[in-house]
């Protein structure tokens, strides 16, 4: 039979409708990674959005592969990020960037559509003491909710708001009897494959009873001052699938009344000898002079004229004193020889040599063998000028004299013999020039160099410094930091030390303590020190005890106490050890010494312990301080909550919560991230209104 074609084109378009009706699934695969970092999430929940059927999860690389309708919608989940659906529309690949939001945490998250089966986790607390935040809380399973032949698995996570960051806790496993023992039959079940089976609890209770699981953790934090919060996953699954799901929030800020102790510490300069840079020494010359004078015309030494004999032995002295000891050296010595202007220029310059001549070989004669090879000599011969002998006339103030030999010298300039012949015809000439002016021009001048290993002085060791003050040794550095009056400068010095000698214990430890002083204190400074704790104890009592008071004041208690813990208890180290281990969460030990210190101080420790009635009671005779309304704040809102359910605390504990605020308006950012105030705020992190416009009611 011939068919139409129109028919036959019919037929087919009949046939190809069923085709075109019915959309069938695909396999997506992709990868998931943060925005901005492309780092990959793994953990992240992966949903059909149509139905909130759970389809996968990321592995540690972000990776997915799930099964969908190609005409489906992918809805992507994890914490701490913003959700996002992405349609497949028949793609076999797909990547994801999720946006990080910690918005997302700040409410109740839910990931499925069973959370009103039966979980319940009520609100809970996140304790901080020193850098430990503590976790206890509990979750109820009613026994309606809760086969035999599934697990429950709660994961709790602490999320650190300020830096973005998720930490994962100890997850708890709670597993149905079938379940466990179907698990433990299984033919190829090796339970060092089950990640999970080290929390691993197996229902005991009958089938009837309703469970309460203990989940309990605590996590180290580096900054206890950032923002935290905590979540709890919790999901149900049997053999083969995941049957419920969902993410609670059960806590907002931590707990934290220390976050108000106030105390003040001061830090320790290095005074153990064993650490103290040693002196050292550096080879520096040594200047000596003697003088020498003559008799008119003559070249040979007269003892007996003058200081000569006394300045000889002198020179003899330092001769001998050079020879005798160790550590110095003869470098050079120079003579110099002058002979007086009157008379002949050549046979005054002719004597000058001669007595230079006559005093050198005579003073080498006399040195040893081993100095003359160290030593260079020079000598030197001139004659004195008549300007010379004004000079020494206006030193003593004969001034009318001196101007008498001035004009004689510019009148004959050109010639001395003609200078000296004028100068005869003065009528001072031989009571004043001649006997007592022109005998002190006739010397010898012995100029003695020696080269000593010695200790610079002060004022060397600031000259270096000025300088080029990576020339300085530590020694000279302590010398001189030490030495230093003002405070700027001395911590300039010290800087510069440590700039130049990285390994300078005692400057890295002086400076600390300076800083602690001065309230900018620096940990960085010394811990590099302490990169060996087996030789903890061996380090100097002073440098444990500012890197501790430095990290107190950096907020790293638990490294603080592993430094002041076991330092001896001295005067020096007792009030740095009672707050460090207040800080550290040993309160009852430090409780009555620490509340002598001030009232204040009092009612955060009695906080710390959870004496919340006796905190409130002496709060109430605190002052009116912003930080006191503060505390008050605190402590009525504790017994507001408490199990006596002193009600009527919460207004008056958001009336000092407000009176607080509006006297320091910066703590409202304290509040919004303190797990005792923060559910005085609104959803949005402020003071309700009626406080805002009357906090004084």
């Amino acid at each position: 039979m011939k068919l139409n074609p129109i028919a036959l084109f019919v037929c087919l378009i009949a046939l190809a409708i069923p085709f075109a009706a019915f959309p069938y699934d695909i396999n997506v695969r992709g990868k998931v990674m943060r925005q901005g970092s492309h780092e990959p999430l793994e953990g992240v929940v992966i949903f059909d959005s149509s139905d909130d059927r759970i389809l996968g999860t990321t592995n540690a690389y972000g990776e997915y592969e799930v099964t969908i309708d190609e005409n489906g919608t992918l809805l992507f989940t994890i914490l701490a990020s913003k959700d996002k659906e992405e349609p497949v529309d028949g793609r076999l690949h797909i990547d994801v960037e999720l946006f990080p939001d910690a918005q997302s945490l700040r409410e109740l998250v839910v990931t499925g559509k069973n959370q009103n089966k039966g979980v319940v986790l009520p609100p809970a607390d996140l304790i901080l003491e020193g850098n430990e935040i503590s976790l206890k809380t509990i979750a109820k399973i009613p026994h309606q909710f809760f086969s035999s032949n599934v697990r429950v698995i709660f994961q709790p996570a602490i999320y650190n708001v300020t830096t973005r960051t998720l930490h994962y806790l100890r997850p708890v496993v709670y597993d149905g009897r079938r379940y466990d023992i179907t698990q433990r039959r299984m033919y190829d079940w090796d339970e060092n494959q089950d990640p999970l089976r080290q929390y691993v609890e197996v229902k005991k209770s009958s089938r009837r009873t309703d469970d309460t699981v203990y989940i309990a953790d605590r996590l180290h934090v580096d900054n206890p001052k950032n923002d935290f919060l905590c979540v709890v996953m919790s999901s149900m699954e049997n053999y083969n699938n995941i049957i419920y799901t969902d993410t609670t929030q059960i806590a907002r800020g931590t707990k934290n009344p220390l976050r108000f102790l106030a105390y003040q510490l001061n830090g320790l300069p290095l005074a153990d000898e064993n650490y103290l840079p040693r002196p050292d020494v550096q080879l520096r010359d040594t200047n000596g002079e003697v003088n020498l004078v003559f008799n008119l015309g003559k070249s040979n030494l007269d003892l007996s004229l003058g200081d000569n004999a006394a300045e000889l032995e002198k020179m003899l002295e330092e001769f001998r004193v050079i020879q005798k000891a160790p550590d110095m050296t003869l470098k050079s010595f120079t003579i110099s020889g002058t002979a007086s202007p009157e008379g002949s220029y050549s046979r005054n310059l002719t004597l000058a040599r001669n007595r230079v001549q006559s005093a050198l070989t005579a003073v080498l004669q006399s040195l040893p063998e081993n100095m003359r090879r160290s030593a260079s000599a020079h000598s030197d011969a001139s004659v004195a000028t008549w300007t010379d002998v004004e000079n020494l006339m206006r030193a003593d103030g004969l001034t009318e004299e001196a101007d008498a030999v001035r004009d004689i010298v510019d009148r004959n300039s050109g010639s001395i013999e003609r200078q000296t012949a004028q100068m005869k015809r003065l009528p001072f000439y031989k009571s004043l020039l001649a006997d007592k002016y022109l005998p002190r021009l006739r010397r010898v001048e012995y100029h003695i160099v020696s080269s000593r290993y010695r200790p610079l002085t002060p004022e060397e060791i600031a000259e270096m410094y000025n300088t080029n003050y990576k020339s300085l040794s530590k020694y000279n550095f302590w010398k001189l930091y030490t030495q230093e009056p003002d405070t700027a400068h001395r911590e300039e010095i010290m800087v510069r030390a440590l700039e130049v000698h990285p390994d300078f214990l005692a400057a890295a430890t002086d400076l600390t303590a300076l800083q602690i002083d001065l309230d900018k204190s620096d940990e960085n400074l010394l811990r590099p020190f302490f990169k060996d704790w087996s030789k903890l104890k061996k380090m100097p009592m002073e440098a444990r005890l500012n890197l501790g008071v430095a990290a107190m004041a950096g907020n790293h208690f638990s490294y603080a106490d592993s430094l002041l813990y076991d330092l001896p208890d001295t005067p020096q180290t007792h009030k740095a050890k009672i707050y460090c281990s207040a800080l550290n969460g040993r309160y009852h030990s430090v409780l009555a010494e620490i509340a002598q210190d001030s009232p204040i101080n009092e009612v955060l420790l009695l906080l710390a312990l959870q004496d919340n009635g006796r905190a409130w009671e002496k709060a109430q005779n605190l002052g009116d301080s912003a930080e006191e309304e503060y505390i008050k704040a605190i402590a009525a809102n504790r017994m507001a909550n408490s199990e006596t359910a002193y009600a009527y605390l919460f207004v008056e504990a958001s009336t000092h919560l407000a009176n607080a605020i509006g006297k320091d308006p910066i703590l409202i950012e304290t509040a919004r991230i303190d797990g005792d105030v923060c559910d005085l705020l609104d959803e949005d992190g402020n003071l309700p209104e009626e406080y805002i416009e009357s906090p004084e009611q």
